[in-house]
């Protein structure tokens, strides 16, 4: 039997503070190994109702952009509605992310869709990722007033009411194990992806084991990095696996105020919202061949 705790492999660069250790549940300790393996270092985040400033990390409200930067649009020459901006110097190391600047997520809040082409993810006419490399933290040097981006909560692309904000509350960076929504579960972790089936057989254990395998990888949750959370599938398993290489970005999932009186945000029928990007296109800060998705119950 594998021992409870069980530190990770080096997942990080050395000038980097390795990330914490895991604790198993005994009924997955016997696929221990294969389960610290599949570890992807990750940084979850909670969300408060509190103010923030233009250049901090936060979900809605009003976004950092310089005076001379245009405002994105979809193609009929609309403003996109602003989902969320991370502040990388604020959030925890993690590889290939960079260590400063501010990543954008823009989408389509007039179109129930959220921007999203179901027949071409990669097509982001409808919402747009804009990178800051260099952020001034001086309102005097960008953007106040934004009356002109006019959103209300009938529309069918907003997940929040158009006037909340929520600040981004980074935890410390983890080892995150592959979520069992992931396409790659069962090449991953393939002992531990049998068990699971052989057990879903038996009334008494499918749901208790599956939930309790989605708590330990605490998939239902706001992260930077890591492994993702559906309510149905992933895409990325779709047709001809174009989309099989690329990692998670941003997950922003539907949160009500279970955790924090004032949030709220529901994709859908109590969905989730992802962005994935290729592992280079990460490393070259190419954030705009990132492509979006969301699905719901």
């Amino acid at each position: 039997m594998v021992g409870k705790h069980k530190m990770l492999p080096n997942l990080t660069p050395k000038n980097r503070k390795p990330i914490m250790s895991l604790n198993i549940p005994v009924e997955f300790q016997d696929f221990a190994d294969e389960i610290i393996a599949s570890c992807k270092p990750s940084a979850p985040f909670t969300l408060t109702a509190t103010p923030t400033q233009l250049w901090d990390s936060k979900v809605g409200g009003k976004p950092y952009l310089p005076r001379d930067f245009a405002y994105p649009n979809n193609p009929d020459g609309e403003p996109l509605f602003f989902l969320a901006q991370i502040n990388f110097a604020q959030m925890p190391a993690l590889p290939d992310f960079p260590s400063k600047g501010i990543l954008q997520f823009f989408i389509d809040g007039k179109d129930d869709c959220y921007g999203i082409n179901f027949d071409d993810y990669t097509d982001n006419s409808r919402y747009k990722l804009i990178y800051h490399a260099d952020v001034i933290e001086n309102a005097d040097e960008f953007q106040q007033d934004f009356d002109f981006v006019q959103f209300d909560e009938t529309d069918s692309g907003v997940p929040f009411p158009p006037n909340h904000s929520y600040q981004i509350h980074f935890q410390a960076a983890t080892p995150q194990p592959i979520t069992q929504h992931d396409f790659a579960f069962g090449e991953v972790v393939p002992e531990l992806f049998d068990f699971l089936d052989e057990k879903s057989e038996d009334d008494d254990y499918e749901w208790d084991l599956h939930d309790k395998y989605d708590e330990f990888s605490n998939s239902e949750q706001h992260r930077v990095g890591g492994y993702p959370y559906f309510t149905q599938d992933d895409v990325r398993g779709y047709g001809s696996y174009d989309l099989k290489d690329y990692v998670l970005l941003f997950q922003l999932v539907s949160d009500w105020g279970t955790y924090n009186e004032g949030v709220d945000i529901l994709w859908g029928d109590c969905g989730v919202g992802n962005f994935f990007i290729h592992p280079n296109d990460l490393k070259n800060l190419a954030f705009d061949k990132a492509f979006f998705t969301m699905d719901c119950c």
